[in-house]
């Protein structure tokens, strides 16, 4: 007999999810970041599961891939104060989960990225950079590990950051802060019992699509300079802010 359905999804359905997660792992492979902010509000609206569990699963093996890829640029001492950061988000992040409504705590992410969009903006127009250091840094680990462990969409504060360094640095940087971040967040879903069957199917769905996305963001990274890197950063953080905004409200 011939399945219909993958994980309570009809095929037609898993493909869109494989094509979501390729676009979106192709997308983080060339900037650091973007798998979590383009895809995760769609997949909720497929099936709420996919977050923020099954998508903190799938992406681990593409953060390791481009970590181990480009490691050669990663910024040693600026990874080191986000990761600083990121286990008291992650803590946090677990308990408003359980605590507060997902909906509220979706508004509160959107609104934060929006706010955080219109500074950079303004700072950018203004010729200001955010500094790159410890306070910057351990701030920006705590609001990724918070904002990743509630929505899936951990990029936009570190990548706010970083968005005026080089693109290399930034893309390297940026995986191996969450290859490690992603194991500190995942390690808190099973203490918690967060991950179930239903997750683990979900993520097997859109595994692939995730995986292939590593060699197609490796012929596009290259291309890319950092007078396109900050538009791209802030366009993306935009997006993500807008289709969260949707996805709760839908």
């Amino acid at each position: 007999m011939i399945a219909t359905e993958i994980a309570s999804l009809p095929l037609y359905m898993v493909g869109v999810c494989t094509l979501l997660a390729l676009i979106g792992s192709s997308v983080q492979g060339s900037l650091g970041f973007g798998l979590g902010m383009l895809t995760s509000p769609i997949f909720a609206m497929i099936d709420h599961s996919f977050v923020p569990v099954a998508m903190m699963l799938a992406v681990m093996p593409l953060t390791f891939g481009v970590a181990f890829r480009d490691r050669k640029f990663i910024d040693a001492s600026g990874f080191k104060w986000a990761i600083l950061g990121r286990f008291p988000g992650v803590f946090i992040g677990i308990v408003a989960l359980r605590a507060m409504n997902k909906d509220a705590l979706a508004y509160s992410v959107a609104t934060s990225v929006t706010i955080a969009v219109i500074i950079s903006i303004i700072t950018t127009k203004r010729g200001q950079v955010v500094p790159t250091n410890a306070t910057t840094l351990t701030s920006a680990g705590f609001a990724s590990g918070f904002m990743g462990t509630v929505t899936s969409i951990g990029g936009p504060p570190m990548a706010l950051v970083y968005k005026d360094g080089d693109p290399r640095t930034v893309r390297a940087t940026l995986a191996a802060f969450f290859s490690i971040g992603v194991v500190i967040t995942v390690t808190g879903f099973v203490l918690s019992g967060e991950i179930g069957r239903h997750e683990i199917a979900l993520t097997l769905v859109i595994l692939p699509g995730v995986i292939a996305g590593l060699p197609v963001s490796s012929l596009l990274g290259n291309r890319i300079s950092p007078e396109i890197m900050r538009p791209l950063i802030l366009a993306i953080c935009a997006l993500s802010a807008g289709l969260l905004f949707l996805q709760t409200a839908l």
